[in-house]
C-alpha cells in the first residue's frame, strides 16, 4: 500500500478514534465541572501546569528520533527507551521536590499533594513512548485509536464515580491516572518489541542529540499552553485560573478534534515520503495546510461569536464569566490547527531545533504581555487570553516562512489559500451575528440551533462559489494522492 493511501486511511482511523475520545473526554469534563465547580477545577489547573509539561517532555519527545530516523537499528530503540526511562524518573522526583514551593506560590496547600500524586503519570508515559512510536512509524493508527478510546472511557468511569462519592478535586486525579495507565498497558500489548540492555555511549549520544532538540520544542509547546495558567493562578487566584482553564480546555478539545488526526497521520507520512523522494512531503504538507485552514477559520470564528450561549448551554450560568475569555481565546484555535501541521513537518524533516526557537519565542512574549496586563490592575482572565492570542499571532508568520523554506514550496502557496478561508469566515459571520443579536435573551439552545446552521450553510455556499477546489483537494487526499 502506498504511503499516501496509508496516510488517508490513517487520517480516517485517527479521526474516528480522536472524535470518539474527545467526545467521551469532553462529556466527562463537563460532568466533573458541573459536579465540582470552578474552585476545584482551578486547583487542578494549578497542579496540572507542572504535570502536563513533564508528561509532554516524555510523550512525543525523544521518541521522535525513531520516527525521523531512516533506518533505526536495535541499539537506537534501546537507547531511546532507556533515555526516556531516566528522564521520566528524574522529572517525577523533581515534581515531588517542587510541589511545596508551588503550593506556597499559589497560597493553596492542597496543591502539594495533587502534584505529588499526579507525578506518577510521568514515568508511566515515559515507559509507553517507544511502543507508541513503533505504532506510529508503522502507521498502525487503528490500534492507536482504539487504545485512546479505552483510556478515556475507563478514566471517565473512575473520575465520575469518585466525584459522586465526594472525593472532590481528587476525582480529576483518579480519572487522569486511570487513563494514563490504561493507555500504557494497551500500547505494550500491541507491539512485539521489548527493551534490551542499555546500549553503548555512541547510540545514547546520537539519540540524545536529536531528542534534546525535540525535548526543547515539546517543553516550549507545553509552556505556551501552561504558562498562562500558571501566571493566572499566581496573579489572579484560583477562580480566574478556573475560568481561563475552562475556556482553554474547550478551545484545546475542539482544536484537537480538527487537527490531531491530520497531525499524527501526516507526520509519519511526511517522514516516509521524505525517504521516498524530494518534493513529495512538501506538496502533502501544503495540501494538508489548505484543508486545515478551510475548516479551522470558520469553525473558530463561529465559536468566538457564539461563546456566550455555548458556555451557558454546556456549563450552566455559574460559568457565564468564562464566555468573554472563550470569545477571545477562540482565535488561538486557528493558530493551533495550522501551526501543528507546520511543526509536524519540521519534525519529520529532522529540524526540531529551528521550530523550537520559534515556540520559545512565543512563550517569552506571552509571559511578557501577561505581566504587562497584570500591571494594569486586577484585569483577570480575559486580558490573559488576549495576551496569549496576540503573542502567538505575532510569531506565526515565522512558522509559515520556516515551512516554506523546509518544504521548497513558495510562501505564497502556503499563505494565499488561507486568505480565501478568512474571507469566507467573515462572510459567514454576518448572518451569525445578526441572528445572535435578534435572539438575544432567548434560550441558548434556540440561539445555537438557528445561528449555527445559518453559518454552516453560508460558508458552504461561499465554498461552492469561490473555493470549489477545496472539495477536489479533499477527494484527492481521501483517495490517497496529492494535488
Amino acid at each position: 500500500m502506498s504511503v499516501e493511501r496509508q496516510f488517508s486511511r490513517g487520517v480516517a482511523w485517527m479521526a474516528l478514534g480522536n472524535w470518539v475520545e474527545q467526545a467521551v473526554n469532553f462529556a466527562v469534563f463537563v460532568t466533573l465541572a458541573r459536579l465540582l465547580g470552578a474552585r476545584d477545577y482551578g486547583l487542578l489547573a494549578m497542579a496540572s501546569v507542572f504535570i502536563v509539561l513533564c508528561e509532554q517532555m516524555v510523550r512525543e519527545s525523544l521518541s521522535e528520533y525513531l520516527i525521523a530516523h531512516p533506518d533505526p537499528q536495535p541499539e537506537d530503540w534501546n537507547a531511546t527507551f532507556w533515555l526516556l526511562v531516566a528522564l521520566g524518573l528524574a522529572l517525577a522526583v523533581g515534581l515531588a521536590l517542587i510541589a511545596p514551593l508551588a503550593a506556597r506560590t499559589y497560597g493553596e496547600p492542597q496543591v502539594t499533594g495533587l502534584i505529588r500524586t499526579l507525578s506518577l503519570s510521568v514515568p508511566i508515559v515515559a515507559l509507553n513512548a517507544v511502543p507508541v512510536a513503533i505504532l506510529r512509524r508503522e502507521l498502525h493508527f487503528r490500534t492507536l485509536s482504539l487504545r485512546a478510546i479505552a483510556g478515556v472511557v475507563l478514566g471517565g468511569v473512575v473520575g465520575i464515580g469518585m466525584a459522586l462519592y465526594g472525593f472532590g478535586v481528587w476525582s480529576f486525579v483518579g480519572q487522569w491516572l486511570t487513563l494514563i495507565l490504561t493507555n500504557a498497558l494497551l500500547a505494550w500489548g500491541a507491539v512485539d518489541w521489548r527493551p534490551g540492555p542499555v546500549p553503548g555511549r555512541a547510540a545514547l549520544l546520537e539519540a540524545g542529540h536529536f531528542g534534546a532538540k525535540v525535548l526543547g520544542l515539546r517543553a516550549g509547546e507545553m509552556a505556551a499552553t501552561q504558562v498562562p495558567l500558571l501566571l493566572t493562578g499566581a496573579l489572579f487566584g484560583p477562580v480566574a485560573a478556573g475560568l481561563y482553564g475552562l475556556a482553554w480546555r474547550l478551545v484545546e478539545t475542539l482544536s484537537f478534534l480538527i487537527i490531531t488526526p491530520l497531525r499524527q497521520a501526516s507526520q509519519s507520512a511526511f517522514a516516509a515520503l521524505g525517504r521516498s523522494g524530494p518534493g513529495l512531503a512538501g506538496r502533502l504538507m501544503r495540501d494538508v495546510l489548505v484543508l486545515a485552514g478551510t475548516v479551522a477559520f470558520p469553525f473558530f470564528t463561529g465559536l468566538s461569536l457564539l461563546a456566550g450561549p455555548m458556555v451557558l448551554l454546556i456549563f450552566g450560568a455559574g460559568w457565564a464569566e468564562a464566555a468573554p475569555v472563550l470569545a477571545i481565546l477562540a482565535a488561538l484555535g486557528v493558530y493551533i490547527c495550522l501551526s501543528r501541521i507546520q511543526i509536524a513537518f519540521a519534525l519529520a524533516a529532522g529540524r526540531a531545533g529551528v521550530v523550537g526557537v520559534l515556540v520559545w519565542t512565543a512563550v517569552g512574549l506571552t509571559a511578557l504581555l501577561i505581566w504587562i496586563a497584570a500591571l494594569l490592575g486586577d484585569t483577570g482572565a480575559p486580558w490573559v487570553a488576549g495576551a496569549v492570542v496576540l503573542a502567538n499571532f505575532l510569531v506565526w508568520p515565522a512558522f509559515f516562512a520556516m515551512a516554506a523554506r523546509l518544504s521548497g514550496q513558495p510562501l505564497s502557496a502556503l499563505v494565499l489559500p488561507q486568505v480565501r478561508s478568512i474571507v469566507g469566515s467573515i462572510v459567514m459571520a454576518v448572518p451569525v451575528v445578526m441572528l445572535a443579536r435578534l435572539l438575544d435573551g432567548h434560550s441558548p439552545i434556540l440561539v445555537l440551533g438557528v445561528a449555527v446552521p445559518a453559518g454552516v450553510v453560508t460558508y458552504l455556499l461561499f465554498c461552492l462559489a469561490v473555493m470549489r477546489d477545496r472539495f477536489t483537494l479533499f477527494r484527492t487526499l481521501a483517495s490517497g494522492g496529492t494535488s
